[in-house]
Order: structure tokens, then C-alpha cells, then sequence
């Protein structure tokens, strides 16, 4: 488990995986659709569904790929049929993440990419554990607030957690 000093490193590791995702889904969707724009949005849209919960980040291999799979398909599927939503853009969604306080950034790091539990986030963080609970909760609630600028309004996150680290 990272100790807070070490913290403003990670997120900017966190953030090159969040960019490097980001660089891949539009590749492979502009390949599929054959339009740069409609790729960018697709991939937006993606982004934006994988950072409502953002725990995804700590996995690898099936459970990221997969999560993201299921995110783009649907939205590939609407934009050849003419219905993708028109709503955020990727630099909406980096700009936000770029200027995430930095209490979030360490709930992001500690919680959502090591996957540490309450106990472990209230030690590295010098609170008890339901402050830790609480610090948690309004991360993940800063997150699909954040998210939703690039979310068509009707479109609900995905309850399913990847059960592996796969």
C-alpha cells in the first residue's frame, strides 16, 4: 500500500493509464466506425462509463477489457444506427480529472487502484474507519458526478464488479 507522500506520482500513473485507455478505445472504434468524431465521443462516452466506477482501474486483463467491451459495443451499436448521444468530450473528463483535489486523488490511488479496504485507507490516510467509509463514498460520488457530463442521461452504470484480478 502507497503512503500519502507518494501519492501525486501514482494518480499521474493512474492518469497515463486513464489517457493511454482512452488513446486505444478511439483507435479501435475509429477503425470500426470509420469517423474520427463518432469514435471520440464513443470513447468519451466509454471513459466516462469506466470512471463511474472506477475500482476497474485495479484490474487487468478480462475484467478491464471485458468492462470496456461492454460499454463500447453499446455505443458503437448507437452511433452506426445514427442514435449516439451528443453529450461531454474527452476534454471535459481530463480536465476534471487533471484538477481532482487532491483528497480524492488519494482515495483514487489508496482504494481504487490498490484496492485497499476501509481499515487500510483510514491507516494511510490517519483517520478512523468510518471516516475512511465516508472519504470513499464521496470519491466514488465525485466520480460518476464528474462522469456524467459525458453520459447520455438515461444511461445508468453497470452494477457488475469483475470478480477477479483476472
Amino acid at each position: 500500500m502507497s503512503t500519502p507522500a507518494s501519492l501525486p506520482s501514482e494518480y499521474a500513473a493512474w492518469m497515463e493509464r486513464v489517457c493511454a485507455t482512452h488513446d486505444a478505445i478511439t483507435y479501435t472504434c475509429h477503425h470500426r466506425l470509420g469517423n474520427r468524431s463518432l469514435a471520440e465521443q464513443v470513447s468519451a462516452q466509454v471513459l466516462a462509463g469506466l470512471l463511474t466506477k472506477p475500482t476497474i482501474f485495479r484490474y487487468f486483463g478480462l475484467p478491464y477489457s471485458g468492462r470496456i467491451a461492454r460499454l463500447a459495443e453499446a455505443r458503437l451499436t448507437e452511433a452506426r444506427e445514427g442514435r449516439l448521444a451528443d453529450v461531454g468530450s474527452w476534454p471535459e473528463l481530463l480536465r476534471g480529472l487533471t484538477v481532482l483535489p487532491l483528497e480524492h486523488q488519494e482515495v483514487i490511488v489508496l482504494a481504487c487502484v490498490h484496492g485497499g479496504d476501509d481499515g487500510q485507507l483510514a491507516s494511510n490516510l490517519g483517520c478512523d474507519a468510518h471516516t475512511a467509509a465516508l472519504r470513499r463514498h464521496s470519491t466514488l460520488e465525485y466520480m460518476r458526478d464528474l462522469a456524467a457530463c459525458a453520459l447520455p442521461p438515461e444511461t445508468l452504470p453497470e452494477d457488475e464488479e469483475p470478480s477477479s484480478d483476472g
